[in-house]
């Protein structure tokens, strides 16, 4: 079988399985929302620059991950699932690093108490995407393992790839992780709709995503809009301003 067509067949399975294998483990709240990891809400390329046409997730990682000129800053409003406060707002700043192997770096403001920060997180690539494999790579979300009373430092593993979907480019991404992610597998699609919008549909671990972003400057335009639906807990609203700053 195709590359391609196993990616989307693998995710559409998963899609179908999850509600039902899904057990009563609950991630940390503070990382119930979106990911403070590659491509959390703006779209990047195969090389992690910021492009409109290229691929986003909402709560799981990509596999594309920044290198040297990458900054970004985003804010983030969603809700806990009720059992501690339900408005959960969050706040990123990113940067990349280096040419090869490329590494990405963020803190996560979780807490309107400043000194409770709780994520620092990585990447580090570990293959480019080629014609028929996907680009690989692994991160670690939570380093200095803040929330250790709950799920704790989060390690993962991804791998995302260019698929053709009804004719049309889309990103399927496929991992495993720890932690936060539940020791399962995760797993994403997304899809450029012109050079504004993009379309996101995902499974982390715990519950199924979807989404929407919007750059109101075109395809390199630095500030996106999300909207989101985070399937167990609900509503999730915000923007992310991403520069590459050699460009």
């Amino acid at each position: 079988m195709h590359y391609s067509r196993l990616m989307i067949a693998l995710i559409a399975a998963l899609a179908i399985a999850a509600p039902a294998c899904a057990a009563p483990d609950v991630p940390c709240p503070q990382y119930i929302n979106i990911a403070p990891l590659p491509g959390g809400g703006t779209a990047i390329d195969s090389q992690g620059k910021p492009d409109g046409l290229g691929a986003v997730q909402i709560n799981i990682p990509l596999a594309y991950t920044p290198g040297w000129s990458y900054l970004g800053m985003s804010a983030y409003k969603g809700s806990h699932d009720g059992t501690v406060e339900t408005d959960n707002g969050s706040g990123v700043l990113a940067l990349g690093f280096g040419g090869w192997p490329r590494i990405y770096a963020s803190a996560m403001q979780v807490s309107s108490i400043w000194p409770e920060a709780k994520a620092v997180n990585g990447q580090v690539a570990l293959s480019e995407e080629k014609a028929h494999t996907p680009a690989l790579a692994f991160g670690v979300q939570d380093i200095l393992n803040k929330e250790h009373a709950t799920t704790g430092r989060s390690y993962y593993w991804s791998a995302t790839k260019s698929v053709q979907l009804d004719g049309h480019n889309a990103y399927a991404t496929l991992g495993f992780g720890t932690g936060r992610f539940l020791k399962r597998v995760f797993t994403g699609i997304s899809m450029p709709y012109g050079d504004r919008t993009n379309l996101i549909s995902e499974w982390d671990g715990y519950q199924i995503n979807a989404g929407v972003t919007y750059r109101p400057s075109g395809r390199y335009g630095n500030t996106t809009l999300l909207a989101a639906h985070n399937g167990k807990v609900g509503w999730l609203f915000g923007l992310s301003n991403t520069f590459d700053i050699a460009r």
